[in-house]
């Protein structure tokens, strides 16, 4: 695995994450952690009609999330992600909300860069002409486990399912789902034990956000570990990628 390839595993994990636990948030009332919202969507738009439609966005978001978190079926979810991404975007700047459409753009383009990975294989949406229609993605080279991406696909259904009647199922599908999720990077991937640490670090900051509820109810500071899962994760990327940069510039001279 080259640099770039972990560099588009972290784009696709945090990007997977970031729709799954967001979708899962709406669509259990708030009582999922996540990174962006708003939670009560749902709610706010039952006012106007459009209850169904809100249920609709954040199933989608849950799918994607997990299409793109499986690793198999990655390109496809960062293929659905873009207009979603880019209508998602359209609406914070319709609204003129501070703040939120900076957020919006840096994950459009997070999404783009993560698609342009898999150039080899995408480019006859552009280039139709091209003589090399067929093309494995990188990612399915990187990561054929079948069986794995599978259970990542189905618990997450089974939080979504579960999210408007069931709470602990909804939760202990959506850690399942996280933990399955980097389970299969951490069995396919041909790594260190730096890499690995990158993962398990961030592993533990995700499952930390996404149980905040359930641990301040235990009187338990999810700062600790979301803090340490977020530095280490940081550190030991900064560390893979100035080892390289030493290890390349060393052969120049």
């Amino acid at each position: 695995m080259t640099l770039k390839d972990f560099y588009s595993l972290l784009a696709r994990l945090f990007l997977g994450y970031v729709f799954f636990s967001s979708g899962l948030c709406k669509l259990a009332g708030g009582h999922f952690g996540q990174l962006i919202g708003p939670p009560n969507i749902i709610a706010d738009l039952q006012a106007y009609g459009l209850a169904s439609f809100g249920v609709f966005l954040a199933f989608s978001q849950v799918i994607t999330g997990a299409l793109v978190l499986s690793q198999r079926w990655s390109v496809l979810g960062l293929v659905m992600l873009v207009p979603m991404n880019a209508s998602i975007l359209a609406a914070t700047l319709s609204m003129q909300w501070q703040g939120t459409p900076s957020v919006n753009a840096f994950l459009l383009t997070i999404n783009l860069l993560a698609l342009l990975y898999e150039w080899k294989t995408l480019r006859f949406f552009i280039l139709p002409d091209t003589q090399e229609l067929r093309h494995p993605t990188r990612i399915q080279q990187l990561f054929p486990d079948f069986w794995l991406p599978v259970g990542v696909v189905i618990l997450a259904l089974i939080a979504a399912i579960s999210a408007s009647f069931s709470r602990p199922l909804m939760l202990t599908a959506g850690v399942l789902t996280l933990v399955l999720a980097w389970l299969n990077v951490w069995r396919a991937a041909k790594i260190s034990w730096l890499p690995r640490l990158t993962l398990a670090a961030s592993l533990l900051a995700i499952v930390s956000l996404s149980l905040t509820e359930e641990l301040v109810k235990l009187n338990f500071s999810i700062y600790g570990p979301l803090l340490t899962g977020i530095a280490l994760t940081i550190l030991s990327t900064a560390a893979i990628s100035l080892r390289v940069w030493f290890s390349k510039t060393r052969k120049m001279i």
